[in-house]
């Protein structure tokens, strides 16, 4: 059992398209190292264990790497959000919140690739030309969103078991930090 499990991770790996990976290394090399301090930040959404993901990333971005990493773990906010504008439209209205903007960047996590909330936050970021990378597991799909240049990435992970969706999506993120670290 746990030999298959580690396998189909492995599996998942060697699947994740590794130009796709780099673009975005390359991205954010270019767009948040060595910056002024007022440059972009980096906005990483998820729920449940993507959201554990995003702080953890966020974490990691923010010391090993010194870009400006944030997530929404501010639980009075996230409820207050969630009770005043819907549960759907929670993170687009964290995003309006902290003025997202076209030299920042979006991560949105969601091991279904179906959250609404995701979804959402998603739409917003495109409509205003916010670059955004989406990391999706199991059914998950962007085809409803019209990606209009290059700077947007989507990886999907096939795999419809949650841990192995989270893992790889974890390894995907930690290459990037480990590509940026300026310890």
């Amino acid at each position: 059992m746990v030999t298959d499990f580690y396998r189909n991770i492995r599996g998942c790996l060697i699947e994740i398209d590794s130009d796709s990976v780099n673009k975005i290394i390359s991205q954010w090399k270019n767009n948040f190292q060595d910056q002024p301090v007022d440059s972009g930040r980096v906005f990483i959404i998820g729920n449940g264990g993507s959201c554990a993901i995003a702080e953890h990333i966020s974490t990691d971005l923010n010391k090993r790497c010194k870009v400006k990493a944030f997530t929404l773990s501010n639980n009075s906010l996230a409820t207050c959000l969630a009770n005043d504008y819907g549960y759907e439209n929670a993170l687009e209205q964290w995003l309006k919140i902290n003025q997202i903007n076209k030299s920042d960047y979006l991560v949105a996590i969601s091991s279904s690739g179906k959250s609404p909330n995701i979804l959402n936050a998603i739409q917003h970021a495109l409509t205003n030309k916010i670059p955004v990378l989406a990391i999706f597991g199991m059914d998950g799909h962007v085809d409803d969103f019209y990606w209009e240049d290059g700077d947007n990435t989507f990886i999907h992970i096939d795999s419809h078991n949650y841990g192995i969706v989270e893992l790889t999506t974890e390894i995907i993120l930690h290459s990037v930090i480990e590509e940026m670290v300026i310890e």
